[in-house]
Formats: structure tokens, sequence, C-alpha cells
């Protein structure tokens, strides 16, 4: 009766083993910079995906009070959105123009400030004309301690 060599099967398994585990961990890790890690690639904000933000930072009661003024809002908000967005390439712009003109970059700063002002005036307006329709229990219902 011959005896098979137990050093060679150990060393197989051994060598199995860590195949296995660079394999899976070499998955796990694309698999997280996919999701939370490298380049974040968020879609372009929208009327609709700034609506639906907006609204979900609020109790539900108070979300669909405030979706309502905002989606009556939509026209104005989209072009307060489109303004905004065109004074932030402006600025993109201005910064990587040459010869570097600081003059121009600090007005597109300043036009972005602007446009992103009136952006948020048309959003905050819309919430303030949602809460006098809620019942104080409704508003009282905000969380007060949500993170920022």
């Amino acid at each position: 009766m011959s005896r098979r060599p137990h050093g060679v099967i150990y060393a197989l398994l051994a060598l199995s083993l860590a195949i296995n585990l660079i394999g899976a961990g070499y998955l796990v890790g694309w698999g997280y910079s996919k999701k939370w890690g490298g380049e974040r690639h968020r879609q372009p904000r929208t009327v609709e995906s700034t609506i639906d933000f907006v609204a979900s930072r609020y109790p539900k009661s108070v979300g669909e009070a405030v979706r309502q003024k905002l989606e009556a809002r939509r026209k104005e908000i989209a072009v307060a959105l489109d303004e905004m967005k065109a004074a932030r390439r402006e600025t993109r712009q201005a910064i990587r123009e040459q010869p570097l003109d600081k003059n121009r970059i600090e007005a597109a700063f300043a036009t972005s400030r602007e446009k992103v002002a009136n952006f948020q005036r048309l959003i905050q307006t819309a919430i303030v004309d949602a809460l006098p329709d809620l019942p104080e229990s409704e508003r009282g219902s905000i969380d007060k301690d949500e993170p920022d």
C-alpha cells in the first residue's frame, strides 16, 4: 500500500483557498468601488429631481403639501434651474480662459450667486406657501433633530 504525500494535498488546498479569497476580495472591492467609491456620477439635476428631493425632506403630509406648491411653480423653477446651470458653465469657462481674467471670474461668480439665490428663493417661497395650509400638528412633526 502506498501513501499519498499529505504535504502536496495541504499545499493544493492552501493554494485553492488563497485564490478563492483573492478572487472574493477583488469582487467585493470592485462592487464597493462601483457603488460607494471612485468618481460619483450623479444624474444631472432636473426640476423633477429637485421637487422629489425637497418634498422628501419633510414628513409625508408636509412633503405632499410642499410638492403641490413646487409643482405649481414648475415652469419658474425650470427657468431658474436653467439660468443657474448656465451661470455655473460660464464660471467654469471663465476659470479656464487664457489669459486669466480675474474680473470676468469675479463677475461670473457674482452672477452664479445671484442665480443660485433666485433658485433657492423659489423653492423656499413654495415651502413657506405650503405651511399655512397645514395643521399645527403636522408642522410640529417636522423633525427638529434631523441632520442638515
